[in-house]
């Protein structure tokens, strides 16, 4: 029996309905005991069957159209339970189930404008209920409202510590906030709720390499392997761990093994291509990155990457073609524009490099580099103006980004690097 993705298991209805007061109708109690049964037996059909004859026998009850309708999206009927949920909450509006359960009907459909207010909703009734606030952590971290999730999985685990999953929705929330300590603990919270939870594991390495602790973080995906010997991602995210620590030669071997082990996985091989670039194997690199483009055409780091491998070698063409795919699949990698603006430069097509320079711009507008580029181009077509603004706001930005950094090394702070999708570290 296939339940909803929010619903929270069809026994629920049975302890929703062992805290009702009994029924006066002695039929409506028999259809109810019927009912209770059939789902005791994982029988939603005659589940739904009994409970639907005791609504017609009591048709003014929000509890009884609140359990029809979570027995119909059980049996993936969906829009028929939306509407009894609604009757439901028309019947009694703060009846906090109908409200969970109508949500997480929605929520299915990934319909999170809907789906949220009402999981909101419920668990504004029931503030100490871990079922809701952890649920409406799940909803908010899908709908990528990062900071609103990470709020609610923290109640939701202050309720109930010992939930792994829980914990490890929690750092995936933190670490899309870029708190990365917090997602650091949380993530390790998670594992130590549930030592066997693999997923867990790999989020909790991830964010130790992210946190510059590659040693602790190779630790956790040996431990993968040790529960999972076939675990591909554990035995790359090693490899990408030992690149981070500097370890040529140990990324190699390791990254290596896994592209004879998983020849079809592109990642496996595009992080081989990094770890030979690392060591100017140029020729091998590139073979790896064009692998990597075989097997996966829309991974615009490859594409990124192996553009800026023809960039080395002075091949400005082939750096344009695989930058203008980097920015047709990631219209918002920004990096790449400005590569692109620069290659188009080196290649005298200046209106076409201005145009992806103001692009790098409006993506990047902290980053120095595209505005002198954009000055240059600016200046040599004689728009001194132009030019002159263009110099003047990388130099602001220049040196604001250098009086931080002196700002931070006279005070002896170090503050973690903002997470975000890196360009070197793909993974699967």
């Amino acid at each position: 029996m296939k339940l909803l993705w929010l619903a929270g298991g069809s026994l629920a209805i049975g302890a929703i309905l062992a805290q009702q007061p009994p029924r006066p109708s002695d039929a409506v109690q028999r259809l109810v005991k019927e009912g209770q049964a059939a789902i005791q037996h994982g029988d939603a059909t005659a589940a739904l069957d009994a409970y639907q004859k005791a609504l017609a026998l009591a048709p003014d009850s929000a509890e009884f159209e609140d359990e029809v309708g979570f027995l119909l999206a059980v049996l993936q009927r969906t829009q028929e339970a939306i509407g009894h949920f609604q009757k439901a909450i028309a019947l009694k509006d703060d009846y906090a189930p109908a409200h969970f359960h109508l949500g997480g009907a929605y929520c299915v459909e990934s319909n999170w404008d809907r789906c949220i207010p009402e999981m909101e909703k419920a668990a504004h009734l029931v503030p100490q209920s871990f079922e809701y606030r952890s649920q409406l952590g799940k909803a908010l971290l899908a709908d990528e409202q990062y900071a609103g999730a990470a709020s609610e999985l923290k109640a939701a685990a202050a309720l109930r510590p010992d939930d792994a999953d829980n914990w490890n929705r929690l750092g995936a929330a933190l670490q899309n906030s870029n708190d990365l300590a917090g997602a650091v603990e949380a993530y390790g919270r998670a594992t130590q709720a549930n030592p066997r939870n693999i997923d867990a594991k790999n989020n909790y390495g991830l964010m130790l390499m992210q946190t510059r602790e590659a040693d602790k973080a190779i630790a956790e995906f040996r431990k993968v392997l040790e529960a999972d010997p076939s675990n591909a991602t554990a035995s790359l995210n090693i490899g990408i761990a030992l690149m981070l620590k500097g370890d040529s030669d140990g990324a190699l071997a390791q990254l290596r093994s896994v592209v004879q082990a998983h020849p079809e996985m592109a990642t496996a091989h595009y992080n081989l291509g990094l770890a030979l670039k690392n060591k100017d194997q140029l020729d091998a690199a590139r073979a790896e990155f064009e692998k990597t483009i075989e097997l996966a055409p829309d991974l615009a780091e490859a594409h990124y990457t192996l553009g800026i491998s023809y960039w080395q070698a002075g091949d400005f063409d082939r750096t344009i073609a695989q930058m203008k795919d980097a920015v047709r699949i990631r219209p918002d990698y920004g990096e790449a524009w400005f590569i692109l603006g620069t290659a188009l430069k080196q290649k005298g097509n200046s209106d076409d490099a201005i145009s992806a320079l103001r692009e790098a711009i409006r993506l990047r507008p902290d980053d120095p580099g595209p505005y002198n580029t954009l000055g240059q181009l600016l200046r040599a077509k004689g728009d001194i103006e132009g030019s002159k603004a263009a110099f003047a706001q990388g130099a602001s930005i220049k040196a604001r980004k250098e009086a931080g950094l002196a700002d931070m090394l006279n005070h002896g702070e170090a503050s973690l690097p903002a997470a975000r999708k890196p360009d070197s570290n793909v993974r699967p």
